[in-house]
């Protein structure tokens, strides 16, 4: 082999070699440091004095690590200068080291702490802020300890080699990490230890926590549970003159559910503004989320610095400490001396705060009880008062008028008229955010003792108290009324509504003990209200009640009345304008009452709907008249159909075209002997199960007719988009047809309208001969009213057909 290729060879064998020996020195390096750091962690540990944690740190550093030399700067309670407390090596020499300024000072270890953040210089003698002692060095290198972003010492280190410490600062950091826990657990176990031994509190402040952490909350009895709370802490601390002061953040209010005091007295139902928070004592803490505590002088200083205000008779001595729950302040707990000779220091501070945490998780109990309590008896949208809390109310009011005869007790019951509305056009967001709306404004009628409910959907109560007269509760029901006549304005909406109340009274000159009776009457009343055009008030009367047990009564005989088939179907005739046939029929339900007798539509069919019962009704209806279609087109030969009335709430149902074939298949009936009638308002309310609807039963062979055209929505768009057979013309329109052709522009359009769709047109409501003349030159298929013939028995329609 060539020697110049065996010498490479052989040096390159060399230079691994000794490269692998300088990486095994740095791993042995690594490994001595991680070892030395965790023996200074376990040392740590077993130690308790300060002095000796803080020299086995220097120690360890200077020695262990090799950093030659190391020095402890700590921070001055106030955090404004450094205290050297502990160094190792030649700088241990300088005893004289002078307290640095962290603001003034340039030093390197100043410039640490007021960064916060390591500072590393290779090279002294290239930086002016470097400051030599008795021996110069030529690399330095600082690193801050810190706790939760506070600054707790720095540790300094030094060496006679430039840039010696290039790529330690990670195992310096770490050494700061492991003194940061030490000092943090000495600091808190010297605040407890030093309170503890001094005030000579062990075994009693273990009592009072234990005692604390018993407590229990009677919320018919709050006194008692702040009471027990306050003689814990007088055990500990002179506490004569206690209070606890909690900030609602939702209402931003300031109250005293507890305040003992000597001097003043502050009611825990009284509530002071957020403004108040802004110069108070109480507000000062806070704001600063600091303990405070003060003397009179320093609360004159602080006065007249205008830095807050002491309201009230001025204390010798204040202490107030927060207590905080998840990082936020819930309260703060205050002790104040107005004896000069009775003192407060800072143990008395550092155990007030130690118990206020046990305080605070003592009132975080009772908050969670209270919220669970509020959300029992209150309603979960507008936060008011439910129905549950209503009736206890009202049960209150009775007692006081059982001591006091001359107490009245006036309950109102109110309902938004047309709120249906607006959930049904505009979305149940919107109808949530304007009962929100109108629960707020009706607060803006009542007074601060007055009860304001709300009973579920836009159903609310009052309890009026303190009133002495009927004259007193109209008062308040004509604001109400005034109030909610007015635009509700939410955030993309402008509404407008009115409220029927209903009102009841018990005084003197009702014979009346009753909670239930006394809102069953409110309720009547509003009812009341109701029938007299809405948007009024009306009081109790023996004459409403009676009605109101007829309209039970009614309601009972509904049910009756379809059990036992009571109901009837009367038809009438729909004709052809042009060849005066008799097309079919019309089907109108008759109820004639065994007692009442004939009971019109127009007083059961909206009560059915209120029950629940139309659904019922419609579907006895088409049975009715299939039965009945099922006799006439097995005996006459006339073609006809007969159209029953169906309501939107029966229509929407997704198993309403099943019933009807269901009903047709078992009579064996051909479908286009029956028509379905409905409204505009069927079709708007569940658009696309109107339009399956529709198909289902058109694909059967039913026809579909739109009743009442012109007195909804009227709209072009929808009848494009709905495939019915028939559109009939409202009787109101009929009523109004002028004797020339073109004077009727409305029913001309309708008509137009319908030919361009290519529906048929039946129009309602026909009386004289100039009604049928007009429509039939218009254009008009067929007809129906009493110029022809009013709804007639099955025995008497039958006529029609022959």
């Amino acid at each position: 082999m060539d020697p110049a290729r065996h010498q490479l060879k052989d040096n390159a064998a060399l230079l691994t070699e000794q490269a692998d020996q300088s990486e095994v020195s740095r791993l042995r390096r690594e490994v001595k440091a991680l070892q030395a750091l965790n023996r200074l962690a376990l040392e740590l540990h077993t130690v308790t004095a300060d002095t000796v944690v803080y020299q086995r740190v220097v120690e360890q550093v200077s020695q262990a690590l090799a950093f030659t030399d190391c020095s402890l700067f700590l921070v001055s309670a106030d955090g404004t200068s450094l205290q050297r407390v502990a160094a190792c090596g030649l700088r241990a020499c300088d005893k004289a080291v002078p307290l640095i300024k962290i603001q003034q000072s340039q030093s390197l270890v100043a410039a640490c702490a007021r960064q916060m953040q390591t500072v590393y210089v290779a090279d002294t003698t290239a930086d002016d802020r470097y400051l030599a002692g008795q021996q110069r060095y030529h690399c330095e290198l600082a690193v801050p300890v810190l706790s939760e972003g506070q600054l707790l010492a720095v540790l300094d280190c030094e060496h006679p080699q430039t840039d010696f410490f290039a790529g330690t600062s990670p195992l310096l950091e770490q050494v700061a990490e492991v003194l940061a826990r030490k000092l943090e657990q000495l600091q808190g176990l010297s605040r407890i230890q030093q309170s503890m031994v001094q005030l000579e509190y062990a075994s009693r402040l273990q009592k009072v926590l234990f005692n604390i952490a018993s407590l229990h909350y009677d919320g018919e009895q709050p006194a008692q549970f702040y009471q027990q709370l306050h003689h814990n802490v007088n055990s500990l601390i002179y506490a004569e003159n206690f209070f606890i002061a909690l900030f609602d953040t939702e209402q931003e209010v300031l109250h005293f559910p507890y305040f003992a005091d000597s001097r003043e007295h502050i009611s825990p139902d009284q509530f002071y503004p957020k403004e108040i928070l802004n110069h108070s004592l109480t507000g000062y803490v806070f704001r600063t989320d600091k303990p405070l505590l003060a003397d009179k002088a320093m609360l004159a200083q602080l006065d007249q610095q205008q830095v807050l205000k002491a309201y009230g008779e001025q204390p010798e001595y204040w202490l107030g400490v927060p207590f905080k729950s998840e990082d936020n302040v819930q309260g703060v707990v205050v002790v104040q001396s107005y004896d000069v000779q009775r003192n407060y220091q800072q143990t008395d501070l550092d155990l007030l705060l130690f118990v206020s945490q046990h305080i605070c998780s003592a009132l975080e109990r009772v908050f969670v009880q209270q919220r669970l309590l509020h959300q029992a008896l209150h309603d979960a949208l507008t936060n008011l008062p439910n129905r549950l809390l209503f009736l206890d109310r009202v049960r209150q009011g009775f007692k006081r008028r059982r001591r006091y005869p001359d107490h009245v007790v006036a309950v109102a019951y109110l309902d938004l008229d047309r709120f249906k509305m607006v959930n049904d056009t505009l979305g149940h967001q919107v109808g949530d955010e304007f009962l929100v709306a109108v629960a707020q404004l009706l607060k803006k009628c009542l007074r601060q003792h007055d009860t304001l409910a709300r009973l579920g959907g836009d159903e609310f109560a009052i309890l009026l108290d303190d009133v002495h007269t009927e004259t007193d509760v109209a008062e308040v029901m004509q604001r109400i009324g005034h109030q909610l006549s007015q635009s509700v304005l939410l955030k993309q909406h402008k509404l407008q509504t009115s409220v029927s109340i209903g009102v009841a009274l018990a005084n003197i000159h009702t014979n009346i003990d009753d909670t239930d009776e006394l809102i069953r009457r409110a309720d009547i009343a509003m009812y009341q209200a109701k029938q007299d055009g809405r948007g009024v008030y009306r009081f109790f009367s023996d004459e409403m009640d009676q009605r109101a047990v007829q309209h039970y009564q009614l309601e009972m005989e509904i049910q009756t009345a379809l059990e036992q088939q009571q109901f009837e179907l009367h038809y009438q005739p729909v004709v052809d304008l042009a060849t005066d046939t008799t097309l079919g029929f019309e089907a109108l339900i008759r109820w004639q009452h065994p007692v009442r007798g004939f009971v019109p539509p127009n007083d059961f069919i909206p009560l059915a709907e209120e029950l629940g019962l139309l659904g019922a009704i419609d579907l006895y209806v088409v049975r009715q008249a299939v039965a009945q279609i099922n006799i006439w087109w097995q005996n006459y030969a006339t073609p006809f159909y007969v159209s029953v009335n169906i309501s939107g709430r029966s229509f929407s149902r997704a198993d309403f075209a099943d019933a009807v074939l269901q009903l047709l298949a078992e009579s064996q009936v051909p479908a286009q002997y029956l028509a379905i009638e409905i409204t505009e308002r069927a079709l708007i309310d569940k658009i696309e199960q109107a339009k399956t609807t529709i198909a289902q039963l058109r694909a059967a062979g039913l026809r579909v007719f739109l009743d009442d055209f012109g007195t909804g929505y009227s709209s072009l768009s929808y009848l494009h988009e709905f495939q019915l057979d028939v559109l009939k013309i409202d009787r109101s329109f009929i009523a109004g047809i002028r004797p020339r052709i073109q004077e009727n522009a409305v029913v001309n359009t309708i008509i137009a309208l319908a030919k361009t769709l290519k529906l048929k047109v039946i129009a309602e409501g026909i009386e004289n001969s100039l009604q049928r003349k007009i429509l039939a030159d218009l254009g008009c298929d067929s007809g129906q009213g009493y110029w022809f013939a009013a709804a007639l028995p099955a025995r008497q329609a039958v006529e029609w057909l022959r």
